[in-house]
């Protein structure tokens, strides 16, 4: 090889390429704007850059714990009227189980169950509250939702169940969930209230909308330089540079506020602000592995007041085949899973970061108490050796639950014997579990953007797009203040049209 080639070569390699857009992002919003682009823009060259080693953003399942993918990420499809994403999962042909929410109550100061269509005050009355707020004055002046509901006179069961009915579901506590926002979101939701569990992996969905795009994992973007005349330069973590036309901004909220990306010049202190007012807590989830099934085989969804974690649900799905062994393996041994069936805590906001700080072992004890305590043979409620809140108990026998750390963040149980299936249900079947903790996740670091006080009108700023060059999408940037997945496929698909139509004068809806 003379110098000539060398030189060709070294040439070659400071080549940056160029493309017609730049999404920021792999998260399902980031795919659906790229897909849309290359179906309405075939033209187009895309590029996807994503800061982590996997797809799907938010959407995350693991193996290993049950004999199917375990949702560590959203698990159902919230309403299914005029849903984006429930049109996708039905053009991919997947089977759906509808289920109301909530499913059952638990009042832990009680031990008492209650069924969906319960005629008890407490929750007649919480829900007659925030189903009156789509009639609400939206100009009306913000405050929390804890505020509110104290100026309305309620007890402490209705204040508890606002939170692990409503607040919990949107990902915050009462005191961060604004009002004026909730008000927007009740008049702007019209995707009825039904649950939809699919037959498959949330994964199965991204997987589908990355179809045909270019990828560029582990890409973290670090800055983004951007002009009327010279379009967009984006430059990685590790000094690598890519060139676009336009970009699309996909990041968490979390990501955009914290300043992770640098822009150049710096973005206009009003769509700062807006990014700054839009709030985001955490969430955890708390996946229990069993050796075997001790719920109703009905049950899909308990909402609890009183107890260590506001809400569990149950759900199954069919079994994934085993992997493929590599060729050189000869008669592999079957991989070995944790259990059979499992259980997953959901907490959000304050009680999630309180969660969080506790050692791992601690977390489990009191999630297996909480539900040792809920599932009792009810004639041996007395003998069961916690209080309802869940405050973590030994076995019958004073034996203490032993973890074992395995690959993967996952916890198997060992050493715990003599254990009454009908004292203490859960501990007697727990084979092990994982926790997911998003505030860990480091290009998400939380759950999702919540209805927030002082965040009305934050999300219209945010989601315009600058000098004809920078664009945003995300479930943070929905005018309807929409957490959901359909949220952030509607924005991805905005943002696409927003380039599409840019030279048209054309204006998108969303």
């Amino acid at each position: 090889m003379d110098s000539t080639d060398f030189d060709r070569r070294a040439v070659a390699h400071l080549v940056v390429p160029k493309y017609d857009v730049a999404v920021i992002g792999a998260g399902v919003s980031g795919l659906q704007a790229a897909q849309a682009l290359r179906q309405q823009a075939p033209e187009l060259k895309v590029v996807v850059l994503e800061a982590s080693g996997r797809i799907g953003g938010r959407v995350k399942s693991i193996n290993g714990i049950a004999p199917w993918p375990v949702e560590v990420g959203p698990e159902f499809l919230h309403g299914g009227d005029s849903s984006s994403i429930k049109k996708l999962v039905d053009a991919m042909g997947c089977k759906q189980r509808e289920y109301p929410f909530p499913d059952r109550y638990y009042f832990g100061r009680e031990r008492r169950w209650l069924p969906s269509d319960s005629d008890n005050p407490d929750v007649e009355r919480v829900h007659e509250i925030f189903g009156e707020m789509a009639e609400q004055d939206e100009s009306r002046p913000d405050e929390s939702m804890r505020a509110y509901l104290e100026r309305k006179g309620v007890n402490e069961n209705v204040m508890e169940l606002a939170q692990a009915i409503y607040a919990n579901d949107f990902g915050c506590s009462l005191d961060a969930l604004g009002v004026r926002e909730s008000i927007h979101e009740a008049q702007n939701w019209s995707y009825g209230d039904t649950y939809f569990v699919l037959d498959r992996p949330l994964q199965a969905a991204v997987d589908f909308l990355a179809q045909g795009l270019e990828v560029r994992k582990n890409w973290p973007v670090q800055q983004v330089e951007y002009s009327t005349e010279a379009g967009v330069r984006l430059t990685s973590r590790e000094a690598n540079v890519v060139l676009a036309d336009r970009a699309i901004v996909t990041v968490p909220i979390t990501v955009l506020r914290d300043g992770d990306i640098e822009f150049c010049p710096p973005l206009s202190e009003s769509k700062l602000r807006a990014a700054r007012s839009i709030g985001m807590s955490t969430a955890l989830k708390i996946v229990c592995a069993f050796s075997y099934r001790f719920w109703p085989a009905d049950l899909f969804d308990v909402v609890c007041t009183h107890t260590f974690v506001p809400e569990v649900w149950f759900t199954t799905y069919p079994p994934s085949p085993p992997a493929i062994p590599a060729p050189r393996e000869r008669n592999p041994a079957p991989p070995k899973l944790l259990g059979a069936v499992v259980a997953i805590g959901f907490v959000a906001g304050d009680q999630a970061h309180q969660i969080a700080q506790l050692p791992e072992k601690e977390i489990f004890e009191r999630f297996l108490a909480q539900l040792d305590t809920m599932f009792a043979a009810p004639e041996r409620h007395a003998d069961v050796s916690s209080d309802a809140s869940g405050s973590g108990a030994k076995d019958g026998n004073g034996n203490e639950l032993k973890l074992r750390v395995l690959e993967s963040c996952f916890f198997e149980a060992v050493g715990v014997a003599d254990v009454s299936p009908d004292i203490h249900p859960a501990t007697a079947a727990f084979s092990g579990g994982h926790i997911e903790n998003w505030a860990d996740e480091p290009f998400i670091r939380g759950a999702y953007s919540h209805p927030s006080v002082g965040g009305h009108s934050a999300r219209g700023v945010l989601s315009q797009p600058v000098q004809g060059r920078l664009f945003f999408a995300g479930e943070a940037t929905h005018p309807g203040v929409n957490p959901c997945l359909q949220a952030a496929l509607d924005t991805g698909a905005r943002a696409a049209f927003q380039i599409c139509a840019s030279q048209k004068g054309v204006t998108s809806r969303l």
